[in-house]
């Protein structure tokens, strides 16, 4: 596309990102992919000679229809359609004379339920079990990684822990999760026992500012990032041939909650899940499990015991 875009337009986009951030409280991720998919979309308005006051569901649909010819898959098609929502959704609240919005009336594409990995609980106690215990970064290593299995917290909430997120007295840690909500999390024995040798034996020697307040330490004494987790993380796993990234530890603790009879609403609280539609894939892989377990040792089953 080369058209240029008209100067109202161009303000309302800008108008647009404001709004994303003050009045949507949405992510600065949020921000860039709903600016750029408004831009795209106000960019083909402008080459099809339709005036953006004028726009009909038809035309969303026609817009759809030509990403979808350029290549967009159906998630892409999704993010699309949420933006464009979010952008009318913006413009009626500018009072521009809209008090309604097509892209609302256009069905959203319904998209292939693709099942998050997970690893079996062996695999998880090998993982964990091969961290050394006399070397401190592979001791913070266990630490940081068994409080992700434990709590089922991302890894961007780990590394932003801080050390008054853990709470011993309660055995539980104080999580910012997405849209900056905080959410307490209850942690396991093991998980627990891991960060308090982490905490007396292992920060105070990777310590090197007395006001740093970060939970998980780098050699450097700053607060590790996720980059870095993951490189350590992606290491463990090599050597042990298992097919796993740290946010697989996240599926597996959901997953093997539910197997176990942890109740949904339960697991969406621990998670962190905003709706519970998120959570309930997890009621699918254990479904999943199960249905392998009939396929291997049912008489009705078509496969030889």
């Amino acid at each position: 596309m080369t058209t240029e875009l008209a100067p109202r337009y161009k303000e309302e986009l800008r108008s647009f990102s404001r709004y994303i951030i003050y009045q949507r409280r949405l992510s600065e991720k949020t921000r860039e992919v709903y600016s750029s998919e408004a831009e795209r979309f106000l960019l083909y308005l402008s080459e099809c000679g339709i005036d953006l006051s004028d726009t009909k569901v038809e035309d969303i649909e026609a817009y759809l229809v030509k990403r979808k010819g350029d290549g967009a898959g159906e998630r892409t098609e999704g993010r699309i359609l949420s933006s464009l929502r979010s952008f009318f959704r913006f413009l009626a609240y500018e009072g521009d004379g809209s008090d309604d919005n097509p892209a609302k009336l256009v069905e959203k594409p319904k998209e292939k339920q693709h099942l998050p990995r997970v690893i079996t609980p062996e695999e998880v106690d090998r993982l964990l079990e091969s961290f050394s215990r006399d070397d401190i970064l592979s001791l913070r290593d266990w630490a940081l990684f068994e409080l992700i299995y434990s709590s089922g917290m991302r890894i961007s909430e780990a590394v932003a822990l801080d050390v008054s997120s853990y709470r011993s007295e309660e055995h539980s840690i104080s999580v910012i999760g997405k849209r900056d909500k905080e959410r307490i999390v209850f942690i396991g024995e093991t998980a627990e026992k891991a960060v308090e040798i982490y905490l007396k034996d292992v920060r105070p020697l990777l310590l090197r500012n007395p006001r740093e307040t970060a939970l998980f330490l780098n050699r450097r004494g700053e607060r590790i990032s996720r980059q870095a987790a993951h490189k350590r993380f992606h290491e463990a796993v090599g050597k042990l041939g298992i097919d796993a990234t740290i946010h697989t530890l996240r599926h597996s603790f959901a997953s093997h909650m539910i197997e176990n009879g942890a109740d949904i609403r339960s697991v969406q609280e621990m998670l962190g899940h905003s709706d519970v539609r998120t959570t309930q894939i997890y009621t699918h892989l254990d479904t999943s499990s199960l249905l392998s377990f009939f396929d291997k040792f049912s008489p009705l089953s078509d496969e030889e015991n």
